[in-house]
């Protein structure tokens, strides 16, 4: 059975969100601002999501990568950013292979832009640190 990065990404972000709680009324702690560049052998990653998970087991903070690389975090409300402390950082980054068939030429091309390992917090071997303030973190993938 093969299993598609877009399903170990959906699960990831299901498992996020489940242990960060679902509750309409959520204590809101301070966040800081945090927006940054995405690239990936020097040139701007186009397309993908960026996810900080605090070192504190508390709530995540993603964002969406933009077409020239760009990302800002949202933890509660769009653009407020990411806890401050110690992050560990996954980036997942695909083509879109929904209705790709077997004899399409796109059928053989790897689904992920990036190499996998940035796909998950054992193997990223991103980290951040989010401070008090504006932030602007960027990460140069390879």
């Amino acid at each position: 059975m093969k299993i598609s990065m877009t399903s170990i990404r959906f699960v990831v972000l299901a498992l996020a969100i489940i242990m960060t709680g679902c509750a309409e009324q959520v204590e809101k702690k301070p966040t800081a601002p945090v927006k940054g560049t995405v690239t990936f052998q020097g040139k701007p990653l186009e397309t993908g999501e960026i996810v900080f998970f605090p070192d504190s087991g508390e709530r995540i903070a993603n964002g969406k990568i933009q077409p020239d690389g760009t990302f800002v975090l949202t933890t509660y409300d769009e653009g407020d950013g990411a806890f401050p402390g110690t992050h560990k950082v996954t980036i997942v980054s695909e083509r879109d292979m929904e209705g790709v068939s077997a004899e399409d030429p796109e059928a053989s091309m790897e689904p992920s832009y990036i190499p996998t390992k940035y796909n998950l917090q054992k193997t990223s071997g991103l980290t951040a640190e989010v401070k008090d303030g504006e932030n602007e973190i960027n990460f140069e993938l390879e």
